[in-house]
C-alpha cells in the first residue's frame, strides 16, 4: 500500500494549533501571575502540561513540513525522468539516445564517472558505447561477461550497489553502481557508476528509483537506435546497388 503523506492543508491545520497552544500558554502565563497562593501548582502543572503538547506540536510541524519538501523533490524528480524517457523513445539517433542518458545520470543523478555498455551476444562480451571519465579505469573498450563485477552483473542480471559507510571502506577499483539494461527479461547492456559529483555523498532513495526506470527505458531505447542504424544502412546499400544496376 502506498504511504500516506500530508499536504499543505495539515501543514496550515498544524501551524493553526501551534498558534492556538502559544495563546493557551500566554493565558496561562497571566493568569499565573494573578495568583497569589493556593492556586499556582495546579496552575503550573497545567502551564507546564501546554508547553508540552506546544513543544510535541511543533516537533510534529516539522516532520511534517521536511516531508513535504522530501516529496516536492521527488516528485519533481519524477516529472523530469518522465520528460526524459519521452525524449529517448522519440529519436531513433544513437548518437542523441547516448547523449540523453549521460544527461540523465550526470544531472538527476549526480554522476561524474560513468559508462554504457552493450552485450555483443556473438562474442561474449561487453563493448563500451559511451562514458564519462571512465575510460582510465578499463583496461581496454571490452570486458568478457561473467568476470568482475560488470562481468557478473551481465551474466547474472542481478544489480550490484557498494556504498561504503566510511573512508575505510572505500575500494575505489570497485564501480558504485552497476545495473543491467534489460530488455524483455533479456540483460542488453549494462550502466556503470564509479564515481559521484563532490557534492553527493551517496545515493539517495530516489536515486536508486531513477537508476532503475534509466535502465529500463535505456535498454529500449538503444536497441531500438542501433537497429534503426543497421536497417537505415541496408536500406542505403540497396538503393545504391538499384541505382547502379539502372545506370548499368
Amino acid at each position: 500500500m502506498p504511504k500516506e503523506t500530508k499536504t499543505t492543508d495539515d501543514v496550515e491545520a498544524l501551524q493553526e494549533c501551534v498558534v492556538q497552544l502559544e495563546r493557551q500558554v500566554a493565558d496561562l502565563e497571566a493568569g499565573f501571575a494573578m495568583q497569589a497562593t493556593g492556586g499556582e501548582k495546579a496552575l503550573l502543572d497545567a502551564l507546564n502540561d501546554v508547553r508540552g503538547r506546544l513543544s510535541q506540536v511543533e516537533k510534529e510541524n516539522r516532520e511534517f513540513a521536511n516531508m513535504y519538501v522530501d516529496i516536492q523533490e521527488q516528485n519533481e524528480a519524477m516529472a523530469n525522468l518522465y520528460v526524459a524517457s519521452q525524449r529517448l523513445h522519440a529519436t531513433f539517433d544513437l548518437a542523441e539516445v547516448k547523449q540523453i542518458i549521460s544527461e540523465i545520470l550526470a544531472e538527476m543523478v549526480g554522476a561524474e564517472e560513468f559508462g554504457l555498455f552493450i552485450f555483443d551476444k556473438s562474442k561474449k562480451e561487453l563493448q563500451l558505447l559511451s562514458g564519462e571519465g571512465i575510460q582510465n579505469r578499463l583496461p581496454k573498450n571490452t570486458l568478457p561477461t561473467g568476470e568482475g563485477v560488470i562481468g557478473d552483473v551481465a551474466a547474472t542480471g542481478e544489480a550490484f550497489f557498494f556504498e561504503p559507510k566510511s573512508d575505510s571502506e572505500v575500494d575505489v577499483s570497485l564501480p558504485l553502481a552497476t545495473l543491467p539494461m534489460k530488455l524483455n527479461d533479456t540483460t542488453v547492456g549494462v550502466v556503470v557508476i564509479y564515481k559521484l559529483l563532490s557534492h553527493k555523498v551517496a545515493f539517495s532513495p530516489i536515486d536508486h528509483q531513477i537508476l532503475e526506470l534509466v535502465a529500463a527505458h535505456a535498454a529500449s531505447a538503444l536497441i531500438s537506435a542501433k537497429l534503426h542504424g543497421a536497417m537505415d544502412r541496408r536500406l542505403k546499400t540497396i538503393e545504391g546497388f538499384m541505382q547502379l544496376m539502372k545506370s548499368g
